[in-house]
């Protein structure tokens, strides 16, 4: 058995986790370890109903991994088995106390983005809030200068009900950006 430099292990280690840290590709990788004879691309795709872009995405990064004969079927590589066997053994013989950790890690990761995420609301809030009195202001010294008239404070409705509006979305958007920030940076590969 030869043995590998740390360089070489590196990259070893981090095709694997490439392959291994996004939900999909691990099922591309179960899916396709599961059939001996092999998995061809519509079989995987019926099987993880998703779209050919999303799975060529996929197939593109777990390349190393997986390959496909000449039937076109793809097989995984020894890398690949290696990948799978990583996965499998993640979960084996885990107790109460390693799953208790699992959703203590869970939840420190969600309360970091969702600080994150409520920070920048509340940034965005605060220059939009901002605007809006600057219009005021505007309007108000433009009323006093006598370049428009008292009508013109019926303008600040629209800022006023888009400012309100924009709040409520994005209130909304706060309760779900933790779930979709994550994945957004797990497909730029700037999170595990």
């Amino acid at each position: 058995m030869s043995q590998l430099t740390g360089r070489v292990r590196e990259e070893v280690e981090e095709i694997i986790l490439q392959g291994i840290d996004h939900v999909e590709r691990r099922n591309i990788l179960k899916i396709i370890g599961a059939s001996p004879e092999g998995a061809t691309y519509s079989e995987v795709l019926h099987e993880l109903a998703m779209n050919t872009g999303k799975l060529n995405y996929h197939l593109k990064l777990l390349e190393g991994l997986i390959e496909r004969d000449d039937q076109r079927r793809y097989h995984l590589t020894k890398l690949g088995r290696k990948a799978l066997m990583v996965l499998g053994s993640m979960t084996e013989d885990l107790d109460e106390e390693a799953l208790s950790l699992v959703s203590t890690a869970k939840s420190s990761k969600d309360e970091l983005i969702s600080g994150l995420v409520s920070w920048w609301l509340r940034l965005v809030l605060f220059l939009s809030f901002t605007a809006f009195m600057g219009f005021v202001a505007l309007i108000y010294f433009m009323v006093g200068a006598g370049e428009a008239t008292e009508a013109a404070y019926l303008w600040l409705m629209i800022p006023l009900g888009l400012l309100v509006a924009m709040y409520l979305w994005l209130e909304k958007v706060r309760k779900k950006a933790p779930e979709r920030i994550v994945e957004f940076l797990k497909r730029l590969g700037m999170y595990r």
